[in-house]
């Protein structure tokens, strides 16, 4: 691919973001755009109206401030607090709050665990058939076909079993096929003063998340999220429509395309 393509996919793909930035979510790390606060109050938690969320279903909260969390221990550190999906605009918008850091080492001889991966489940039957990476080098890709995931340390019952760990709380991606990637931010930099318990300490994943990604699917799906111990687990049960709009159609050739081309370019520049 030359570089006069290049410059023809980066045009269109700086088109295609100005068009998705019409979006009221910007995916920065920031909770404002999806109405929450820093006011040190239980209602800091509630979306805004206008995004139509509903509690039990797009959104849930579960702020605690106890060592037990369910089904394990760990605090504030491992307490997974509140998620948010958001179908618009040919992506699946996602917002997690937690108070585990990005930068927590994952060492479970040191007692110490890393965060886990979004799983997703369509049809709500355990299979979990998409992942998206929240950490390192392939932060925001999503993987499919057949993906294999890690667990926790804790058995249907809550009951400290890692060799029989709960399969319904998948924590990291595996192994999978690579077929798409979202923008996704986990921000590295700790808040307090949200919610009733405002001296605990909070950081936000947010992703955008192009629908093509799952074509072939639609209706009600589970979106889970967890750390690897599995100490508390939170997830959200939208619905995807059945026609994905043509725009995100445009905008996953555009950022596949570029994305490849960067990687041949990578590869030329290795060899020279």
């Amino acid at each position: 691919m030359n570089l006069k393509l290049l410059l023809v996919l980066s045009t269109l793909t700086a088109c295609y973001l100005t068009t998705a930035q019409a979006s009221q979510i910007a995916i920065d790390g920031n909770l404002a755009d999806w109405g929450l606060h820093k006011n040190g109050n239980a209602d800091d938690w509630t979306p805004d109206s206008s995004l139509n969320l509903v509690l039990g279903e797009t959104y849930n909260v579960e702020d605690q401030h106890t060592a037990y969390l369910n089904p394990g221990f760990g605090g504030q550190a491992y307490d997974a607090e509140a998620m948010y999906v958001h179908v618009a605009d040919g992506n699946l918008y996602l917002a997690l709050i937690t108070g585990l850091s990005p930068n927590t080492p994952n060492d479970p001889l040191h007692n110490s665990f890393g965060p886990g991966d979004f799983a997703i489940d369509f049809g709500q039957d355990g299979s979990y058939e998409f992942g998206i990476q929240t950490t390192g080098p392939n932060q925001g890709h999503v993987y499919s076909n057949n993906v294999a995931w890690d667990y926790g340390l804790w058995d249907a019952d809550g009951n400290y079993a890692p060799n029989n760990p709960d399969t319904q709380h998948p924590t990291s991606i595996k192994s999978g096929t690579d077929i798409a990637i979202g923008q996704l931010v986990y921000n590295g930099i700790g808040f307090k003063n949200m919610g009733q318990y405002y001296k605990d300490t909070h950081y936000v994943i947010e992703a955008a998340i192009p629908l093509l990604a799952f074509a072939g699917f639609s209706g009600k799906f589970d979106v889970h999220w967890t750390m690897n111990c599995a100490n508390d687990a939170i997830w959200a049960d939208p619905i995807l429509p059945s026609q994905i709009s043509e725009p995100a159609t445009l905008a996953l050739l555009i950022f596949g395309l570029t994305g490849l081309t960067y990687k041949r370019m990578q590869h030329a520049l290795v060899s020279i």
